[in-house]
């Protein structure tokens, strides 16, 4: 009974070592599997740059890197859904604050970055800038901000030498200062002399400044003052639209608490945004001449994105109303336009009256947007091995080195936590950060408004109703306002 007992014994024994042996095997073949790390980057502008930094990480580390990037100027939203769809959905996605934040929150796909255990990401989640955070409420951090972005009027400087000699960085200076009236006749000044040049003078801040008897150098170029991809409803649907909204609501998480009686307050902000609307496109210039409004204005082959970098790059215009995200595309073209650029704000004809955030009619106009417009955010619904594959890239990415050499160095970005210690050379990422130290700049409220009405209610409708056509009647632009503020209290009550 004994020996039985014994024999029993060491079978038990030899069993549990077998299956020991078997589970530990499991295991380290567990470990060992490789993750492959998927990254969506909305970001188009740096598509070659971002999948460069991902190839370096890649060799770094030895952890399998795919990078999705979107083409520069195209929408991402639908691409990223197919993505998150599909059997290899992403890991890491960027997505548009809180804008587009609600729908993956909702479907069970953004990670809260509390559920992260990894003590080194929360210490580094929680350095984010309360202000910065990707939250619908305060309390819980989705994303990691991309970085800062600003826009407004791209300006070569050599341009305004070329039209005013001595006399062009101090007519730069007064373009960020001049008020709205003195723009529109700046503007009109300059479209004259594009088709008739002569000594004519202008006037901003009180000092008159002369045109050049003749065009030279890269005036010489010139078939409009302002570039306008009129194919792109982003360019005056997101963009110019958070401008006029900026008058009442001072932020995107405002925006997503709007009322209705600041609603109604955008009333006289939306008539502005028209009235400028109408200065812009009834002053284009194209890379085949002057444009005009009608069908060929929102044909994207002639009006398109990269049709109007490429008229600003050529100096076939004065102003492109573009970002500092655009730094890449145009030194890819010509470098040395890229380190002659810097931005004045988007004037509108705006007034004390109108701005309920505090500020003045002229400092709104000596103001432009500044703000976290993409987040990097982890897919919830990806493995354990891919979430934290995805904070390690994250950690790696935000690391002070790599900030420096691919943010600031690769994409032309300026980083959410720019500070002295960086080395920023790229000219439009310091032209923004000349309007941040002076606290010069607006917000994002547009992000918290609902996509469909600044798209399809404004920006649809501006393309089909008012692109189209050269001359706007006054009962076409205010039914125009009427309906738009109607659609947003519709969207918002749904």
């Amino acid at each position: 009974m004994k020996k039985t007992f014994k024999v029993l014994c060491i079978s038990f024994f030899m069993a549990c070592m077998v299956f020991s042996s078997f589970a530990r095997g499991q295991k380290e073949e567990s470990l060992a599997k490789p993750v492959t790390l998927r990254i969506f980057n909305a970001k188009g502008e740096n598509a070659v740059e971002f999948e460069k930094m991902c190839a370096d990480y890649e060799n770094q580390t030895g952890v399998k890197v795919e990078a999705f990037s979107v083409g520069s100027g195209t929408s991402a939203i639908d691409l990223l859904r197919a993505q998150m769809s599909s059997k290899t959905a992403p890991a890491i996605y960027s997505i548009r604050g809180l804008t587009e934040l609600p729908e993956w929150k909702e479907s069970g796909s953004v990670l809260d970055f509390s559920a992260v255990s990894n003590p080194t990401f929360q210490k580094f989640a929680n350095e984010i800038p309360l202000s910065m955070r990707l939250s619908s409420d305060g309390k819980e951090s989705f994303g990691v901000p991309f970085n800062v972005e600003g826009y407004g009027y791209m300006v070569d400087s050599q341009m305004l030498k070329d039209l005013f000699g001595n006399d062009g960085n101090a007519v730069l200076d007064a373009l960020r200062y001049c008020s709205y009236d003195e723009f529109v006749s700046f503007v009109k000044i300059i479209d004259a002399y594009i088709a008739k040049p002569s000594a004519q003078k202008i006037s901003l801040g009180g000092k008159a400044y002369t045109l050049a008897a003749s065009k030279t150098g890269r005036a010489e170029k010139l078939t409009g003052v302002f570039a306008f991809a009129g194919s792109e409803k982003w360019t005056y649907g997101d963009h110019s639209v958070n401008i006029f909204l900026n008058m009442v609501l001072e932020s995107a998480g405002a925006a997503a608490k709007v009322s209705e009686a600041q609603i109604n307050q955008l009333r006289d902000p939306l008539f502005a945004y028209m009235k400028n609307l109408d200065l812009v496109t009834s002053h284009v210039g194209g890379l085949k001449g002057k444009g005009q409004r009608g069908p060929d204005l929102i044909n994207s082959a002639n009006f398109g994105y990269d049709q109007s970098v490429q008229a600003y790059v050529d100096g076939n215009v004065l102003f492109l109303q573009q970002g500092n995200w655009i730094a890449v595309n145009i030194e890819a073209i010509d470098p040395a336009v890229a380190t002659r650029s810097s931005f004045i704000p988007v004037k509108m004809p705006v007034t004390d009256a109108m701005v309920k955030t505090g500020m003045t009619a002229k400092q709104f106009n000596e103001a432009i947007p500044i703000y976290v417009p993409n987040y990097y955010v982890i897919n919830a619904k990806v493995s354990k091995a891919e979430q934290d594959a995805a904070v390690d890239f994250l950690l790696w990415m935000n690391s002070k080195e790599n900030v420096q050499k691919y943010i600031v160095g690769d994409f032309k970005a300026i980083p959410y936590n720019a500070d002295s210690s960086f080395t920023i050379t790229d000219s439009l990422s310091k032209s923004i950060i000349s309007y941040l130290d002076k606290g010069a700049f607006i917000s994002n409220p547009y992000m918290g408004m609902p996509k469909p009405w600044y798209r399809d209610d404004i920006a649809g409708n501006v393309m089909e109703k008012f692109l189209n056509k050269k001359d706007w009647a006054d009962k076409d632009i205010e039914a125009f306002v009427d309906n738009a503020l109607a659609g947003l209290k519709a969207k918002l009550q749904k």
